[in-house]
């Protein structure tokens, strides 16, 4: 039975994600493919459809911002504000195909151009939603978004058509349980991870098929994630200034997860190491019979109230790291 919260949304949804590979520094060249992969999804009957991190642009290592210690004028000229020119195109796309769209890009803050944040618009049919910032940015050796870009300041839920969504950007959903954890206690009933999680060892897909899976057990939600995958696509990009970058490798396996009662852990659909559209059907009616066995979000709100706030009281204690022994 959908609970009264949640009874207003629309009760399925085709969810997709896309395994994509972006140009390098190429905003234009991104958005023509991603403008063929959603008439793509358009016409598979996608409802909600989700881009990696960065899409727009690609999520490369980048020795100016590393030598600079600050995002490079490369960055600086390839952010745009929300609304900005390619997410006004999307709202326009997202509207003719009456389709709900999360893109990775570089946002520019709108009060002050010189900061710059590591994104993802998320738009529908009636417009801009607005945008998540990640708030766990990687650091030096390894990648040098923690220098490029703030980290966000917020978790935020959209409201859509199927109901309250939230974002988590890649470090943020395989690493850090607490922030789907409280989308999900805001009423999110669906997590979307725009992420570029790199290859490497033999257990990296399946280490990620986990951390969906469980991402959506652990909260009673359907997980979407859409990854980065291969290499980079050097066919049309019009910039040189990552001559001197190091290129990732990017695992793809789009992963589309949540519980299908009785089960409480399914991966509904799972992209590969190539381009290609993951989509999934998703029913929120047999998502909504784990609430009638655990409805922990009433839970919390209620008899387990106590334990929300010792679990807020633990938290803000070790908000600068345990006390010293």
């Amino acid at each position: 039975m959908i609970p009264e919260r949640y009874s207003g949304y629309e009760t399925r949804l085709r969810a997709g994600a896309v395994d994509f590979t972006p140009v390098p520094a190429d905003v234009a060249a991104n958005l023509d493919k991603i403008t063929d992969w959603i008439a793509e999804a358009a016409e598979a009957g996608v409802g909600l459809l989700v881009f990696p991190e960065e899409a727009l642009t690609g999520a490369i290592h980048c020795d100016d911002c590393e030598r600079l210690g600050e995002p490079c004028d490369l960055h600086r000229k390839l952010a745009e504000t929300v609304p900005g020119p390619s997410t006004e195109a999307l709202a326009r796309l997202s509207a003719d195909h009456d389709m709900y769209l999360v893109v990775g890009m570089i946002e520019q803050d709108p009060d002050d151009p010189d900061v710059l944040y590591n994104a993802a618009a998320v738009i529908g049919p009636e417009g801009i939603l607005g945008t998540y910032r990640k708030l766990h940015l990687g650091s030096l050796p390894f990648v040098t978004e923690g220098v490029t870009f703030r980290p966000g300041t917020s978790l935020d839920v959209f409201e859509t058509r199927y109901g309250p969504i939230g974002v988590q950007i890649c470090y943020d959903f395989w690493l850090n349980p607490e922030g789907s954890r409280l989308l999900a206690l805001q009423g999110a009933r669906i997590i979307v991870n725009p992420t570029a999680a790199f290859a490497g060892g033999p257990d990296k897909v399946e280490s990620m098929r986990r951390v969906a899976a469980t991402r959506g057990q652990e909260n009673f939600v359907f997980t979407i994630s859409a990854n980065q995958v291969g290499g980079i696509d050097l066919g049309e990009s019009l910039e040189d200034s990552f001559e001197g970058a190091l290129p990732a490798n990017y695992a793809g396996h789009s992963l589309i997860c949540g519980p299908d009662f009785p089960d409480f852990s399914h991966i509904y659909a799972e992209g590969s190491d190539t381009e290609g559209l993951v989509v999934a059907d998703l029913d929120f009616e047999v998502l909504h019979r784990w609430d009638d066995v655990c409805p922990w979000r009433q839970w919390r709100a209620t008899h387990q109230s106590g334990t929300s706030e010792l679990f807020a009281t633990e938290f803000a204690k070790l908000v600068h790291g345990p006390p010293a022994q």
